[in-house]
């Protein structure tokens, strides 16, 4: 089937930007079309996509800077006072709101703490709007945490002295399934003694509940077979 970009394609994006309360990344727009039945889950499509989007931003069809570039592509530059009288005066606003951010820890009298851990780097700002109200701390990854990034948290949970609940959201794939185990086992191993995970999304329910476009495994995942034994390979 061939695809419309610019006459179907570009302005459902230009309506799906429209629905964000922030700049959404283009991984996520790429999904909610997936979602819509518009386009296929497919990386090929998801380049073509990109392609057709960068025209659209060229041409200022959509916003330039719609879209959220999670890669950090600069550093801060130059900051400062203009005048020792300027650096006096901002320490004195300072001063003054600082009765307005005075607060007391949220979660340190619960019985248990949650946080949440991603798979999608790109899921982190949705997220994260939502988990700050409620002061939930948000571990992001790209796949598979690092050695560092799991190390670190085991080391903050410990530190809490309270049970915590960690929530999990990875893809309904091979990989993603195992990231479950692999994540307890490495923050059990690293220190973080009374832990509970679990994984509260993409989930083998919520795919039939929701209706989602099947996606087939990947089969040469070497988690492949053991995925393909409980739920087949969709």
């Amino acid at each position: 089937m061939r695809i419309d970009w610019k006459g179907t394609i570009i302005p459902k994006v230009k309506e799906l930007i429209g629905s964000y309360s922030y700049r959404p990344t283009l991984r996520q727009i790429f999904y909610r079309l997936v979602a819509a039945l518009l386009i296929s889950n497919t990386e090929p499509t998801y380049k073509s996509l990109s392609r057709a989007t960068v025209v659209a931003r060229e041409e200022a069809t959509i916003d330039p800077l719609a879209f959220q570039d999670r890669v950090r592509t600069h550093t801060q530059g130059d900051y400062g006072f203009d005048s020792p009288g300027a650096f006096v005066d901002d320490m004195l606003d300072q001063l003054r709101d600082s009765p307005d951010d005075y607060t007391r820890p949220m979660w340190t009298t619960q019985q248990t703490m949650p946080i949440i851990w991603l798979e999608k780097d790109a899921l982190f700002t949705p997220v994260t709007e939502i988990a700050s109200r409620y002061r939930v701390k948000v571990y992001a990854a790209r796949g598979y945490s690092s050695f560092t990034s799991v190390y670190e948290a085991a080391q903050d949970i410990r530190r809490l002295m309270i049970p915590v609940k960690v929530l999990q959201l990875t893809d309904f794939d091979p990989s993603g399934e195992d990231m479950v185990r692999d994540l307890e086992d490495r923050l059990t191993r690293y220190g973080a003694a009374d832990i509970e995970l679990e994984k509260i999304a993409l989930t083998s329910d919520q795919v039939s509940t929701l209706g989602l476009p099947p996606m087939p495994a990947k089969k040469s995942d070497p988690r492949y077979n053991r995925f393909a034994q409980s739920f087949g390979d969709q």
